[in-house]
């Protein structure tokens, strides 16, 4: 269901680059959440490690489990520096991904990426999107060995220019990750550490997980079509989990609230939904959820402050309305909320029904 949207109907604001994270609060839960209700329109300024305040037992939190791999490889070819960052494995030695710069790259172009391994270019996808496949002494686990050692995470590059270092690696990484895919972190729930989830628990919440391989959807610019109209950059994995499915439609069904933490999690529920009939598997989603959008399973979302122009922004649009977005941005900005990967928080406790 990837919809267009015109460019007009996109919330956007001009964020400055100061306001823009470049390393995280330590503890993670000290961050600051801005509280929102879509109901009463009003807002309240609190920090994560407060968040069971605005639980209530029997509240549903659903969490994206993916694993962030460190899919960013710098390489050489003919003497200049490639970036390859890895999306999506076809096979242990061959995988989706993009670079730079790679117009001037033609398939079988051999790369060079240090310690024993290389790549050839195997295949031009798309425009953005190559088919890489590595070559190295041992295969395919000692690639996987490569890529834990010698792999950078993939952190934004308006978080210092992409340049990650060693705290990157927990920093950039939820602390109960467990399926490896993504080439970016479901940042809304970094904000969550184990003894947060101890004091939500004792509140007579409940936790779950899905998950969600987040890849280009999530960090590529959205495309403008015509007509000025925007849509999605592509498609995501998701495992679709239709027991899961089951126990929160009925959750909320009897008055219980499923809130999810990020908008990946918003797009993995409402995928499921959409195809509640599956069985469980791997599916694809290119899910838009935009103004408009009547949601079946999510009641409430915990969420970042999102760049102008992204699909994120409009999900959030979607659950908040138009009014309510525009406050809470301009409040944020006014109140020196961090924004972005590594910044604040919101938490939108209902859905706006305008």
């Amino acid at each position: 269901m990837n919809t267009a949207i015109s460019r007009a109907a996109a919330y956007t604001y001009d964020l400055p680059r100061g306001k823009i994270a470049q390393r995280p609060c330590h503890p993670a839960d000290a961050a600051r959440m801005l509280v929102a209700n879509p109901e009463t329109e009003t807002i309240t300024d609190s920090c994560f490690k407060d968040v069971d305040e605005f639980l209530k037992a029997g509240d549903i939190l659903v969490f994206n489990n993916s694993r962030v791999i460190p899919a960013r490889l710098l390489g050489k070819q003919a003497g200049r520096e490639i970036e390859i960052l890895l999306l999506e494995e076809n096979s242990p030695l061959i995988w989706r991904a993009i670079g730079r710069p790679l117009k001037k790259i033609k398939p079988g172009t051999e790369i060079d990426f240090s310690a024993g391994l290389s790549g050839r270019l195997k295949e031009r996808l798309s425009e953005r999107e190559i088919l890489i496949e590595f070559n190295i002494e041992g295969g395919a686990v000692a690639f996987k060995e490569w890529l834990n050692k010698k792999g950078l995470m993939p952190i934004p590059p308006y978080i210092r220019a992409g340049r990650s270092d060693n705290q990157d690696r927990s920093d950039y990484q939820t602390f109960f990750a467990e399926i490896d895919g993504s080439a970016a972190a479901p940042t809304a729930s970094l904000h969550f550490t184990p003894s947060l989830f101890e004091a939500i628990k004792k509140k007579g919440v409940e936790i779950e997980y899905v998950t969600l391989h987040v890849g280009p959807p999530s960090f590529l610019p959205l495309i403008e079509g015509p007509g000025n109209t925007l849509s999605m950059p592509g498609t995501e994995r998701y495992y679709h989990d239709p027991d899961l499915l089951k126990r929160l439609i009925q959750a909320s069904s009897s008055g219980r609230r499923i809130i999810a933490v990020g908008t990946t999690v918003v797009r993995t529920l409402e995928s499921m939904a959409l195809n509640k009939g599956s069985e469980a598997g791997w599916r694809r989603t290119d899910l838009f959820i935009t103004p408009g959008y009547s949601f079946k399973v999510v009641r409430a979302l915990v969420t970042n402050f999102h760049q102008p122009g992204t699909s994120h922004l409009l999900l959030v649009q979607a659950l908040t309305g138009l009014k309510l977005l525009d406050k809470l941005y301009k409040h944020a900005l006014n109140s020196n909320y961090r924004f972005l990967s590594y910044g604040d928080g919101m938490f939108i406790t209902s859905i706006f029904k305008g």
